[in-house]
């Protein structure tokens, strides 16, 4: 490792990616008036309220104009009234700053309002003696923000820049579900326990999926790996909440991104650049796809349905778990998936693709049945597969030759589909995305997903990095 080639990198990187002392003051006013408002439109009720985020932190990037203020509500207040006031108090605020809003959802709705070109989420929550006693997930917020402000230390600010923008660089940046990467909060956890981001690189380039503990406030019964294992199943980085030892902050960060990331550690690492910190433009090439479709000789087959009106956070897991279902379906009737993937423009397309060994599969199909010492059983398969086609042992298995019911991986794509909601969902298809498909679905071969890839830039990069898939 040539580590002046690492810092120096580090400095110009720095230097691109920090706010300026105009854009310090311009979002401090914004910070202002937004408290303002606030303070008066909470007056009535006699709530107080929290703003939180990197902004307060000093740790937020150029292009992320965006931060949260929580509405703090007596615990005592029912569910069904915070969110009614919760919103009501939101659109007030919104409607005073003469800025835009929509209603987002999360674990309870929440006003999201546009405001002189920033991006604020208000947020109703209860205020709570203790992380431990939350009634929603929102509601450890302050907690977060009480903690960072005793161990976030200034000479940390600069490397969780560093951090979260290293991340951006790899596509790893957002606990979102469509992205399953590393949140801001995390960023600074790590940051705070290794202390800048050259050091971090080099630990996390060592990393184990399964192996990295990382435990701030020394909670006790945190050594045995096994309970840990246990505690947090397939969770390849633990991470635990400073203010609830029952949490992974690493929760989000699948296995695939886990690993991406330690590669990427290590290949900096290695060639030290900023283009490890910097995705490039991405232009969608359609005849460089088709060439790379007919080269590799397999098989590419999907669909295309109206996306749900769902936040991004409910539609991605439905739509990969519905992805999953479907490859399994497939492999039942002998249809090799070497790969698939999903997407969406969380607007109007979703698509599910699978790439496979071939279109076709033989006439008939090989099927092992019971041992010829199983009498009875003997008897049935005899009975059930004798006018089928040839029956012959294998050692001392019956075996039958069966015609297959489907030849082509289109018509048996198009059967798995076409069915009413009910059905679908009753054979694993997730809920939302059940209720779009049976009202209309397009099948999608190789020349319709390239023409997608033109007609969406989103997919087509998807597609693009689908042939160039790896990690090391």
């Amino acid at each position: 490792m040539d580590g002046d080639r690492v810092d120096k990198v580090l400095q110009d990187v720095l230097k691109e990616i920090t706010p300026s002392e105009q854009e310090k003051q311009q979002t401090s006013a914004i910070l202002d008036k937004v408290k303002s408002a606030t303070n008066e439109i909470l007056k009535p009720f006699g709530f107080s309220h929290l703003v939180a985020g990197s902004f307060i932190r000093d740790t937020w990037m150029r292009d992320k104009k965006e931060f949260d203020v929580f509405i703090l509500f007596p615990k005592n207040r029912s569910r069904e009234k915070l969110e009614k006031d919760g919103l009501e108090i939101g659109k007030n605020i919104a409607k005073k700053l003469r800025g835009k809003h929509r209603i987002a959802f999360a674990e309870h709705p929440y006003v999201r309002a546009n405001i002189d070109g920033y991006e604020i989420d208000i947020v109703p929550c209860y205020k709570v003696d203790s992380a431990l006693r939350i009634k929603s997930a929102v509601d450890r917020t302050p907690f977060h923000n009480e903690w960072l402000s005793r161990h976030l230390f200034p000479k940390f600010i600069p490397e969780v820049r560093l951090f979260k923008q290293f991340c951006k660089g790899q596509g790893l940046y957002g606990s979102d579900t469509k992205t399953l990467g590393f949140s801001g909060y995390l960023c600074e956890l790590l940051t705070i326990n290794y202390r800048n981001f050259r050091t971090l690189a080099e630990a996390a380039a060592k990393w184990e999926p399964g192996k990295v503990l990382i435990n701030l406030e020394g909670f006790s019964g945190f050594d045995d790996i096994d309970y840990l294992h246990k505690k947090f199943p397939k969770q390849p980085l633990i991470v635990v909440d400073p203010v609830d030892p029952g949490r992974n902050v690493a929760a989000a960060v699948s296995p695939e991104n886990f690993m991406k990331f330690v590669f990427a550690c290590r290949e900096f690492l290695k060639k030290p650049s900023r283009d490890f910190f910097f995705r490039k433009p991405f232009q969608v090439d359609p005849e460089k796809l088709e060439r790379e479709m007919l080269n590799k000789k397999s098989k590419f087959i999907g669909f295309s349905f109206k996306a749900p009106d769902v936040i991004p956070d409910i539609l991605w897991p439905q739509l990969r778990r519905t992805g999953k279902r479907i490859r399994d379906m497939l492999e039942d009737h002998d249809f090799g998936v070497m790969n698939w993937d999903v997407w969406t423009n969380d607007l109007d397309k979703c698509i599910i693709f699978f790439e496979l060994e071939s279109w076709s599969l033989p006439k008939h199909r090989k099927l092992i049945g019971p041992s010829i010492f199983s009498k009875r059983h003997t008897g049935e398969f005899i009975e059930k597969y004798k006018d089928k086609g040839r029956i012959w042992i294998e050692n001392e298995f019956w075996v039958a030759e069966i015609r297959r019911t489907f030849q082509e991986v289109r018509p048996k794509l198009k059967e798995i589909l076409t069915e009413d909601e009910k059905t679908l969902k009753a054979k694993g298809i997730a809920s939302y995305l059940a209720k779009e498909i049976t009202k209309k679905f397009d099948i999608l071969q190789e020349r319709e997903l390239i023409s997608h890839a033109r007609r969406y830039p989103e997919f087509g990069e998807l597609l693009t990095n689908f042939f160039e898939k790896r990690v090391v």
